[in-house]
């Protein structure tokens, strides 16, 4: 199973960097050492062989020796390496003796050797270091000569010490290593957890949310977390203003489908009672109406639903002057007549978007500026276009003043007009085709008492200079 945790796999990293670190520096330091400790052996050859000569040289061999000078070496035990170095140094010597030879050779006879360097071969006549194998063992030698005496000293070394004491230090190493990691990780572990309890916090509060709890998160956060419990914060407020939204918007549209159907229940109910021929009628002509009023109120409440899903939109370069023409050509008869239409169109203006869903914003702008103005009165539309930006103002004159800041909320009608036709959705299905086009829709009063209308929408694709 795949583990996904931010808490693993930072302990994971920090361990990983850890030990890498450790064994990078302890790979370093081993090395370091080794280079040390062969300088130093180096060294003691060197120093060695310098003092057997110069004692060679003061205190000559007598001549009468036919054989040379043998040291003995002490055989001592490995048992050394249970005891501690104060109780090594109560030996008669120490087991590394064993391990370090030399000889003397003045002209070419052997004057002197220790006891261990007996079946050497013969060493190489070259100042310097050099490298010989007895018996299976590698030994590092040091060749010095004295020509003023035509005496050779010959001081040797086993690689073994060298690698035995490399493996001590090795050991020395690595050892803080093993002893070090398990502490460190759950030290690392604690801290981890510490820093991570406001994200833990914060995840406890967001996941005891319920919609009738969605007030704002207010923790006192680190600097890194702050700008998350901003954006929570932010959608928690959009989706309380959502909510309250869809609950009002369901009370209106249950109260406007209510008075419909009991109108229509109550004319059924006529109907069925009714004798005259006109009292038929009536009833036939307002179920009629009522369906209409009813038919249509659901169209828009569809209209608003499928805009409120809808996030893209097919756009293209439109002709603004053949669209109005379709606009109005929608219009019921009754308010074509009702009102005068003056039209100053510019027919090169265009505008970039969905003709259907601009056509549906048009139909419903005209229809409430002939709805609402007074009969004879005059409708201006008149369009024009700046650089990217094409501007469409629709002007009426009417005798009621609407609350200006609520025009495109859902349902909203003047006290006035609530026996007009409609349901009061019109300007909210506009005002959100408006924003899904990127344009802007306002609203103001006019010197006619009746309401100007101004829609501004591109021109262009975005990033386009279009003409």
């Amino acid at each position: 199973m795949a583990i996904n945790s931010i808490k693993f796999y930072l302990l994971l990293g920090i361990n990983l960097l850890m030990l890498g670190t450790l064994s990078l520096n302890a790979w370093i330091s081993y090395h370091d050492a080794l280079h040390e400790l062969d300088e130093i052996y180096d060294a003691e050859l060197a120093r060695s062989a310098k003092l057997i000569s110069l004692l060679l040289s003061s205190n000559p061999l007598p001549q009468t020796n036919t054989e040379p000078l043998v040291i003995a070496v002490p055989h001592i035990t490995e048992m050394g390496e249970a005891l501690s170095a104060q109780q090594e140094r109560l030996l008669d010597g120490h087991k590394y003796e064993g391990k370090i030879a030399f000889q003397a050779q003045q002209g070419d006879k052997l004057i002197m050797l220790s006891e261990n360097a007996l079946q050497f071969p013969t060493p190489k006549r070259e100042a310097g270091y050099h490298e010989i194998t007895e018996h299976g063992t590698l030994w590092v030698t040091f060749s010095y000569f004295v020509p003023e005496h035509n005496l050779w000293v010959f001081t040797a070394q086993r690689e073994d010490i060298r690698e035995e004491l490399g493996a001590h230090i090795a050991q020395a190493q690595v050892r803080p290593i093993l002893f070090m990691m398990l502490p460190l990780s759950l030290l690392i572990y604690l801290v981890i957890k510490l820093v991570l309890r406001p994200l833990n916090q914060l995840q406890q509060q967001v996941a005891n949310k319920t919609p009738e709890q969605l007030h704002e998160i207010q923790l006192a956060l680190p600097s890194e977390l702050q700008p998350i419990q901003g954006a929570i914060n932010s959608l928690l407020q959009r989706i309380r203003r959502y909510l309250q939204q869809e609950k009002r918007f369901v009370a209106d549209a249950s109260h406007e489908l209510r008075t419909p159907l009991s109108i229509l229940q109550l004319h059924a109910q006529n109907l069925s009672s009714a004798k005259d021929p006109v009292e038929i009628a009536e009833a036939i002509n307002a179920i009629t109406e009522g369906s209409k009023r009813m038919s249509h109120l659901v169209d828009q409440l569809l209209s608003i639903a499928r805009l409120d899903h809808l996030r893209q939109i097919n756009c293209a370069i439109v002709a603004l002057t053949p669209l109005l023409h379709q606009s109005l050509s929608q219009l019921p008869i009754k308010l074509l007549d009702k009102v005068n239409w003056q039209l100053e169109l510019d027919n090169s203006c265009e505008v970039y978007g969905d003709s259907t869903l601009l056509q549906s914003v048009l139909r419903n702008v005209l229809d409430n500026a002939a709805k609402y103005s007074v009969t004879d009165g005059v409708v201006q539309v008149t369009t024009q276009q700046n650089a990217e930006i094409t501007t469409i103002r629709i002007s009426n004159g009417g005798a009621v003043e609407p609350d200006i800041s609520r025009l495109g909320d859902r349902f909203y009608r003047h006290q006035q007009h609530q026996n007009s036709d409609g349901a009061g959705l019109g300007l909210s299905i506009v005002k959100h085709i408006v924003a899904l086009h990127h344009g802007q829709l306002s609203f103001k009063r006019n010197s006619a008492g009746g309401l100007d209308v101004t829609l501004t929408l591109p021109a262009a694709a975005p990033g386009e200079n279009h003409r």
